[in-house]
């Protein structure tokens, strides 16, 4: 699906967010501190990555996607920039304990069949004191956020998303892969247990979006969760 849609990728969020995804995600960035060796997961066409470079938070950045055609996507925008990419898989990153000072995910966790693993990994390739920045649509439980989805999000997203792509269903996933995902007290819960602490959240328009800082704890967290600070 994520395949078929790269092509349009950056276009369609563009325009079914107003540009709003781009003040997003340089409001979240501007909050981390600087970074030296930063993982961009589910990394899409970079935008994250890039960001993170633009503002001093990051000094190399490493993409890494299930999705090749998304890569492939992106590779222009990286061109001349200190960004690496990899295919891999969320679940079995295919890195070492420790080997990056920061990780980020943009819009990606609730496309893991496993958050909580997820995050477990997350935590894995993070070094002590590290920070996780992740940007997300958590289920909607306040009034704003629940109409904007159950309105926009389950009829204008999916039918323009469809005209501009020529494929409604991947855009019709996005608000049902929503209502389906943790809410942030959930995801607050699954972070905790994976091993991180000092969580700062941050809603954006009026909670129909979230952003999420995290310190890493001191322990490796094992598959069942756990660790500490």
């Amino acid at each position: 699906m994520f395949g078929r849609i790269s092509g349009r990728y950056d276009l369609l969020n563009r325009v079914l967010s107003a540009r709003q995804d781009v003040a997003w995600r340089r409001q979240a960035v501007s909050r981390l501190r600087p970074h030296g060796r930063v993982l961009d997961l589910a990394c899409g066409t970079f935008d994250l990555g890039l960001e993170a470079l633009a503002q001093g938070r990051a000094g190399v950045v490493h993409g890494c996607d299930f999705c090749l055609p998304m890569l492939h996507a992106g590779a222009a925008k990286r061109s001349g920039r200190p960004i690496t990419a990899s295919v891999g898989d969320a679940l079995h990153l295919p890195f070492a304990d420790a080997s990056f000072d920061a990780a980020l995910v943009a819009y990606g966790w609730r496309n893991f069949p496993d958050p909580a693993a997820a995050a477990v990994e997350l935590h894995r390739v993070v070094r002590p004191g590290g920070q996780v920045l992740i940007l997300e649509f958590f289920k909607p439980e306040r009034w704003w956020p629940r109409i904007f989805h159950g309105t926009f999000g389950r009829y204008v997203i999916p039918t323009v998303g469809g005209l501009l792509s020529g494929d409604r269903s991947a855009y019709t996933y996005l608000n049902a892969s929503t209502a389906k995902f943790l809410s942030v007290a959930e995801a607050d819960t699954v972070l905790r247990a994976s091993g991180f602490t000092a969580t700062v959240w941050m809603p954006f328009f009026g909670g129909v979006s979230h952003g999420v800082i995290a310190e890493r704890g001191g322990v490796i967290a094992g598959p069942g969760g756990g660790g500490g600070a």
